[in-house]
């Protein structure tokens, strides 16, 4: 009976101080998010199942409705906690047998840790990509025969080194706004038209100059390439993983 009661602490992610207000929505099986202070830090954590993230959790992983449901709950927590204070997001499975094991964790990364608040403070992730367009299946009406040539002459294919001189343009636009870039996972690479793909972190206040360079380069290429910008996210990417790993502690 022990067992099947017992708990294990799971963690979201450390912050350097408190959020404005309590987490107003439920994490990881649905259990209520709290904040636990941690070597001068802030760990915020849930009590879950030892069954099912000691016990059964390699089972659990291959389990694809299971690994969904709580996939998004980790994801939807650290964004609910990102909305009120800089957090350093942890990867999904992270558990601690006790507050004991967990403080001794985060005590043992201080150093780490400390150096990306420094460096993450304010700042947020980005996902980008390039497709090329494809042709519309509806008909279009022209004004003309020389705007029926330039939008037909938009849909052909580019040469490559056309489309890499574009890409740099658009890649050096980025690099000028953004504080650090990361390879972006393999996930998305066979995707169709894909041309480029990166992650970035921007800093919150330079949201609006990000922005500005997807519409100009959206206007620039028309209907010859479509960008998609997904974000912000809190910076999954960018955090020093040394000494993180999945499973329990």
């Amino acid at each position: 009976m022990a067992n099947e009661v017992r708990s294990v602490l799971y963690l979201y992610g450390v912050s350097e101080s408190l959020a404005r207000s309590p987490i107003d929505r439920r994490g990881v099986e649905e259990k209520t998010i709290e904040a636990l202070s941690c070597s001068g830090m802030i760990c915020w954590i849930s009590r879950v199942s030892a069954v099912d993230f000691e016990r059964d959790l390699a089972r659990n992983m291959e389990n694809l409705d299971w690994l969904a449901a709580s996939s998004i709950a980790h994801q939807a927590s650290i964004a609910a906690i990102a909305a009120q204070v800089d957090i350093l997001p942890v990867r999904f499975g992270t558990v601690f047998r006790n507050q004991t094991s967990l403080r001794r964790h985060v005590l043992a990364r201080s150093r780490a840790l400390k150096l990306d608040f420094k460096r993450l403070k304010g700042a947020e992730e980005w996902g980008v990509k390039v497709f090329t367009a494809r042709a519309s299946a509806r008909p279009r009406a022209f004004a003309s025969g020389r705007e029926y040539l330039t939008a037909k002459a938009a849909l052909l294919p580019h040469n490559d080194q056309d489309l890499s001189r574009e890409i740099g343009k658009f890649e050096q636009a980025l690099g000028r706004v953004a504080l650090e870039s990361a390879a972006p996972g393999t996930i998305s690479r066979g995707l169709p038209g894909l041309r480029f793909q990166t992650t970035i972190l921007v800093k919150r206040r330079d949201r609006g100059k990000l922005r500005s360079v997807l519409a100009r380069f959206s206007r620039r290429w028309s209907e010859e390439r479509k960008i998609e910008a997904t974000g912000p996210w809190p910076p999954y990417s960018f955090v020093s993983r040394s000494g993180e790993s999945r499973g329990l502690r």
